[in-house]
């Protein structure tokens, strides 16, 4: 009873335009009061303040403030140079260079929105020069940027690993695979719309000389994942300190070796960077609220009960998780949607012998195909104020990539290889 409630106020709320975080407070402090449950409200306070207080949580604010370093100057150009040269020969090669170039800055920013933003800011233009339909480039920047929190560093994967107790070294590992298909999917509907329209046939020629140019100007960027991944498989750092290493070596190489980043303008992205990092924070205190309310009616166990009682099928259970974490990704961005979800998802998913590591690949998947999917998606909406395309026009062009995007998602839902190869591969 009491775990219906508490979805039915936070859905209206969400849905009555009430800020997220007042959404979550009221939806934690209301069972409290009409079901009398007996907790003090200071506990609310204390488990907030308690919330953000975690050190490991220093990395979330240090990976944001990598991400806008990279995501400033020429590294997004050098990056876009790097993906022309090897896809630009291929039919759809333009559409190809966006979800290349994609991949690739999501492995350093690890933000779907400064992967958009990086990206789109140069390659809608030319693509609607070439030929495509200006919509369906702004659809593909949008669909393409989010695999930045897939392949990791992954902000999401980090919080979710926090939350649940799960290695976050695995997490990362299991992300890079799907990352890879949900690209090659894409990269998919590009090659048919280019050789179908007729408006990117292909056939551009790029020498080996020119290649190996490309990739030497973009290396210097290109090295701050295998920096982060590296140092965090192999156990000399930890997420933590791997963050604090991509923010001096981001500084390194913005300010000395691009030169396209000044000092002066250090204080400005810092103030960006902290406030793009209180949102989330202020975020991931009142969700712990809720999930402390959670946790001490034991809504997980009851949630556990009803799925076992309507199947005993881990299938059945994968599929409420999609359907839930889709309907959510239409109103809520991808940090949220995890922090609500998976207190109730864990324990679940334990039950029917899912591998936490699993669960966590496909809760972001989940929650990246969310940030492209209207009223509320969020690279949706970077696309649409750089192409100055309605929303609804590019969500419109957008059919194919939503259909690879949930292929991709099933195959990383019901082949857990996808995700755990690299895993057991590596640990």
């Amino acid at each position: 009873m009491i775990l219906l409630f508490v979805i039915a106020v936070f859905l209206t709320t969400v849905f009555l335009g009430v800020p997220l975080v007042w959404a979550i407070l009221i939806t934690a402090v209301l069972p409290i009061i009409v079901f009398d449950l007996g907790y003090p409200l200071q506990a609310l306070y204390l488990n907030f303040i308690g919330g953000v207080e975690p050190n490991h949580f220093l990395a979330i604010p240090l990976f944001i403030v990598a991400g806008e370093l990279m995501s400033r100057g020429g590294v997004g150009l050098r990056i876009i140079g790097f993906a022309r040269a090897a896809f630009g020969f291929m039919p759809g090669g333009l559409g190809m260079v966006v979800v290349g170039a994609s991949m690739i800055f999501g492995g350093i920013s690890g933000s779907a929105i400064a992967d958009s933003a990086a990206i789109g800011s140069v390659m809608i233009k030319n693509m609607a020069r070439e030929g495509y339909n200006k919509a369906f480039a702004a659809g593909l920047v949008a669909a393409a940027g989010t695999i930045g929190i897939i392949i990791p560093p992954s902000i999401p994967m980090l919080i979710y690993g926090f939350v649940g107790n799960v290695s976050v070294a695995d997490l990362f590992l299991a992300g890079m695979v799907p990352g890879l298909m949900f690209g090659l999917a894409f990269m998919a509907v590009c090659y048919y719309v280019g050789k179908s329209t007729g408006c990117d046939p292909g056939g551009r020629t790029t020498t080996r000389a020119e290649l190996w140019s490309s990739f030497v100007g973009t290396a210097p960027a290109l090295f701050m994942p295998i920096l982060i991944l590296g140092g965090i498989f192999s156990g000399w750092v930890t997420p933590t300190e791997a963050a604090a290493l991509a923010v001096v070596y981001g500084l390194v190489v913005t300010i000395f070796i691009y030169r396209d980043f000044r000092i002066r303008d250090l204080p400005q992205l810092m103030i960006d960077a902290f406030v793009t990092s209180a949102t989330v924070m202020v975020v991931i205190g009142a969700t712990t609220v809720l999930g402390w309310l959670i946790t001490l009616e034991q809504m997980p166990q009851v949630l556990v009960g009803f799925v076992q009682d309507l199947s005993s099928s881990p299938w059945v259970f994968l599929i409420l998780v999609n359907l839930v974490l889709l309907v959510l990704g239409l109103v809520l961005d991808p940090v949220p949607a995890i922090l609500l979800t998976a207190p109730l998802f864990l324990p679940t998913a334990q039950a029917f012998g899912i591998d936490p590591v699993h669960l966590g690949v496909i809760m972001t998947c989940n929650v990246a195909v969310g940030l492209f999917t209207p009223p509320v998606g969020a690279t949706l909406y970077v696309a649409s104020r750089i192409s100055g395309v309605g929303v609804l026009s590019i969500a419109r062009r957008m059919g194919m990539l939503y259909f690879a995007a949930i292929c991709a998602l099933l195959l990383v839902t019901y082949v857990p290889a996808v995700s755990m190869t690299m895993v057991h591969l590596f640990r």
